[in-house]
């Protein structure tokens, strides 16, 4: 090569890189949507907190470590990819520690579910997004928070190959489970309940590709309190469980999707002994079957919407039909 080409290929390769920096630089100052309103970025975030186990599972996938995180109490490959990790623990996903984020300065607050009704007092403290994914919207959400984090952290092309990857894993469930009937039951000791589409955990049957046997609800008439034990309106509330998991089994669904909360955050689970003592369940022909799909307790309760945690369930739900 002479001496023009080689100098004409490195003021290429230079122009190239020069304008791979333009425009990784030109996303900012960057504008995001969020959940609570609208915020914009002078810069790329160095330092952050994260108060949702769902958006630290993404950010993972993306290659990205957070400064502060709150107490771990699940799921396990997330405690197992920070216990080696020099981060700052900020308090709990329901109880920032102030002095804490005060002593670690974040340039980013990243909120979401549990977290997302402090989203008032941590903006005072640094810029916040609340980046929560309704239920009724579950894949469009977990996707929306993957491309936004991408653009944040200038990963724009991991996520487009997660987001692939993703997209290639839900075609190959969807292509498995067309025509199949589910119904998801979350359990808490010796209590059961259905969750249907627009309900807390109703977004399995999108995710997994199989038709609800309950009718969906709107989002915005689920309560979001629970009513005191043994309290006239909770009397209410198991019977009125009582009569619509009493007519979903009517529908024989094919699949029992279980989450069993007593496991979620380490305590002892009680799912099938749960499951057993119902005489609906146990005269079920999904019960008969045996398709009965256990999620991973803590990825779905405690890290719901999580990347890494979608994937391992849509795998696994693979490999059991």
């Amino acid at each position: 090569m002479t001496l023009f080409k080689r100098t004409l290929t490195n003021l290429l390769h230079l122009g190239a890189l020069m304008c791979a920096v333009s425009a990784a630089q030109a996303a900012y100052p960057l504008a995001i949507e969020h959940g609570q309103g609208k915020l914009t970025l002078n810069q790329a975030p160095t330092r952050v907190a994260v108060f949702d186990l769902g958006v630290l599972d993404t950010l993972d996938a993306l290659g990205i470590a957070a400064e502060g995180v709150p107490q771990m109490s699940g799921p396990a490959y997330l405690k197992a990819k920070y216990e080696g990790r020099k981060t700052v623990n900020v308090g709990t996903l329901f109880e920032p520690d102030q002095a804490a984020l005060e002593r670690l300065k974040p340039d980013l607050i990243i909120i979401g579910g549990r977290s997302s009704n402090q989203f008032e007092a941590l903006s005072a403290l640094a810029p916040t997004i609340d980046l929560s994914i309704a239920p009724d919207h579950f894949l469009a959400g977990v996707q929306g928070n993957l491309k936004v984090l991408g653009e944040i952290f200038d990963k724009q092309e991991q996520a487009v190959q997660l987001q692939a990857q993703l997209n290639k894993e839900l075609a190959a469930v969807h292509a498995k489970t067309t025509g199949q009937s589910s119904l998801t039951l979350f359990t808490v000791n010796d209590a059961l309940m259905l969750h249907a589409p627009g309900e807390r955990f109703g977004m399995l049957n999108e995710v997994l590709g199989t038709r609800s046997v309950v009718e969906s609800v709107d989002p915005a008439s689920v309560a979001q309190v629970r009513p005191a034990p043994d309290s006239p309106e909770a009397r209410q509330l198991r019977e009125r469980q009582r009569v619509r998991l009493e007519a979903a089994l009517k529908e024989q669904p094919q699949w029992l999707v279980i989450l069993d909360r007593g496991a979620a955050t380490g305590g002892e689970g009680k799912a099938d002994e749960t499951l057993g003592k119902h005489a609906g369940i146990a005269a079920s022909k999904a019960w008969a079957d045996g398709k009965v799909f256990y999620l991973e307790p803590a990825t779905w309760y405690i890290a719901t919407g999580g990347y890494q945690g979608l994937m391992s369930t849509l795998k696994a739900f693979a490999a059991a039909q």
